[in-house]
């Protein structure tokens, strides 16, 4: 059974919220292993509310928006930590060993 129109516009809300704070649209796997995500709300309660993730996903980008626009499905990819460290170590041998021209 779907929820009240009252319901889905509270849980849509809250779940854009989330997606822009994550910065992409977060997969139900995801979204159940995430300790960030919303209170109270698991892949079930958006079951029972919505029948399914993917009528949620397109209700809240029909609902919400201006918070939805220019999320992708895809999640961002940060650099990795041994690109950030080469990077350092090239720009401290443009410096020299010995100090000189810091």
């Amino acid at each position: 059974m779907a929820g009240s129109s009252k319901q889905k516009k509270q849980l849509a809300v809250t779940m854009a919220m989330y997606f822009a704070e994550a910065g992409y649209i977060v997969e139900p796997k995801d979204f159940s292993a995430d300790p960030k995500r919303p209170a109270n709300i698991k892949i079930s309660t958006v079951r029972k509310i919505f029948g399914s993730w993917s009528i949620m996903i397109t209700y809240t980008r029909s609902f919400c928006p201006q918070l939805m626009q220019g999320l992708t499905n895809t999640k961002p990819r940060a650099a990795s930590p041994l690109q950030e460290l080469q990077a350092k170590t090239a720009k401290a041998e443009d410096e020299g060993v010995d100090g000189k021209g810091i």
